[in-house]
């Protein structure tokens, strides 16, 4: 009901959005700078509401994992709900929950953050609580015992109870082997069961120090006393003696196409396109890029569900997942389930046809600027919640990308051109070898 609504309140703005349009900026209300020890902070102001949101990002994700142990970064996360020197498993979230606050976590490939949601009179007990995870963490061994069945029976329902997920899994490991992106955040099962005290308490050493961290707040607060805050319960702490090295390479051999099987009704095709990591010195391109996926997947009157889905029908429904910011190589996959008779090749060769220099010859200018609006009236929620403008800024500085990239996106985007839009897709898509992947019924 919500989403349909949003996205009903986000076709009426469509028309009203004009070139030059002068939305709210970060930069209006950010303020960043770093500790003496390296911890880096981000302040956002929003006095909208009485609530603030707390949260501490660790540059550290799947991606920064090996083959052997992998799904470590996720398998800590949970452990730092466990207790520390201070407080008793469990007790940092009681804490929350009596303050009448929400908290959580997550792990990605590139970073893993906590936050705590909470009334701003509560904000200097939880930068102290989340201060106290960084260096006091207690790890017991009948805790991670249970934890990691908890982590096993998550990877079971999420990814191997899962055949669309399980095959996205394959793609990514398919493409880049046991290494960055194409090591599971959840981890492969052998790899957990197989962890230990010792691994967590090497890899807890090794990223949770403050060089290695940014503490992000945004809410309602007062700027002088939050500063004061983190400096009373963060700035006392030293960095680890121990250095993060990169991580050796693990030798793999990539497949133009495979087959998974697995209970589905239906078979699913994917078609993945590799994207080098994301560059600056290409951000036009790759912003350009972004555009002309809009145009492609960008709602349920884009090129693919318009022509795919209701005009040929040959698909069910199509798809298309892809991350402007990638800190690693990655893939950009479209796919979809075919209708009817229609093969998966079939359905292959439609998709293909509508990412070919003809299709793409035949953008229009009409189409560039629906898109530009749909991207800006997309903008406008990053101001919706307070936890959302912490994980819109959290997302690019673990990634050493920078926050001020939330402002510079728009104006860019404003500028891109056709002939922009028209080149880089035919980089990524028509001069760009397609890998391809079916999820077939089990036989």
């Amino acid at each position: 009901m919500h989403i349909i609504l949003k996205t009903a309140i986000l076709l009426l703005l469509i028309p009203f959005i004009k070139p030059g349009y002068s939305e709210i900026k970060f930069q209006d209300r950010v303020e960043s700078y770093s500790l003496a020890n390296g911890l880096k902070v981000v302040l956002i102001e929003d006095r909208r509401s009485p609530s603030v949101v707390n949260s501490i990002w660790y540059k550290v994700g799947s991606s920064n994992e090996v083959s052997g142990k992998t799904g470590i970064s996720h398998v800590l996360e949970h452990m730092m709900f466990k207790g520390t020197k201070n407080l008793m498993p469990g007790e940092f979230s009681s804490i929350i929950k009596r303050m009448g606050g929400t908290e959580n976590a997550f792990t990605s490939k590139d970073y893993t953050g906590y936050f705590q949601k909470v009334h701003t009179s509560n904000l200097e007990r939880c930068i102290e609580l989340e201060s106290d995870r960084m260096k006091n963490l207690k790890l017991d061994d009948k805790e991670l015992k249970s934890e990691i069945e908890v982590v096993k029976e998550e990877r079971r329902l999420r990814t191997d109870d899962n055949p669309v997920s399980k095959t996205y899994e394959k793609i990514m490991i398919n493409a880049y082997g046991m290494n960055e992106y194409g090591i599971p955040i959840i981890g492969t099962m052998e790899n957990l069961e197989s962890i230990t005290k010792k691994d967590l308490e090497v890899w807890y050493n090794l990223h949770y120090q403050p060089n290695n961290a940014i503490v992000i707040i945004a809410g309602n607060f007062d700027t002088n006393q939050v500063k004061s805050y983190i400096q009373k319960y963060y700035g006392r702490y030293k960095n680890n003696k121990t250095s993060i090295n990169s991580n050796e390479r693990i030798d793999y051999t990539t497949k133009e196409s495979f087959d998974v099987y697995d209970k589905v009704s239906k078979p699913i095709i994917f078609l993945s396109f590799k994207k080098p990591k994301f560059d600056k010195e290409r951000i036009r391109e790759l912003y350009a890029l972004d555009l002309f996926i809009e145009i492609m997947d960008g709602g349920y009157s884009s090129r693919l569900t318009r022509n795919l889905v209701d005009d040929q029908k040959v698909a069910l429904d199509i798809f298309l997942s892809n991350d402007t910011y990638n800190q690693y190589p990655n893939l950009i996959i479209i796919g979809g389930t075919p209708r009817g008779d229609t093969s998966p090749e079939k359905l292959k060769s439609k998709i293909l046809e509508q990412l070919s220099i003809e299709s793409i010859e035949s953008v229009t200018d009409i189409e560039l600027n629906n898109a530009k609006a749909r991207i800006k009236a997309n903008n406008i929620y990053k101001f919706d919640s307070v936890f959302y403008q912490a994980m819109q800024v959290g997302m690019l500085e673990t990634k050493d990308i920078g926050w001020e990239n939330l402002d510079n996106y728009n104006s860019i985007i404003e500028s891109i051109t056709l002939k922009e839009i028209k080149d880089s897709a035919s980089k990524y898509f028509v001069n760009n070898q397609v890998l391809t992947t079916v999820l077939r019924p089990e036989k």
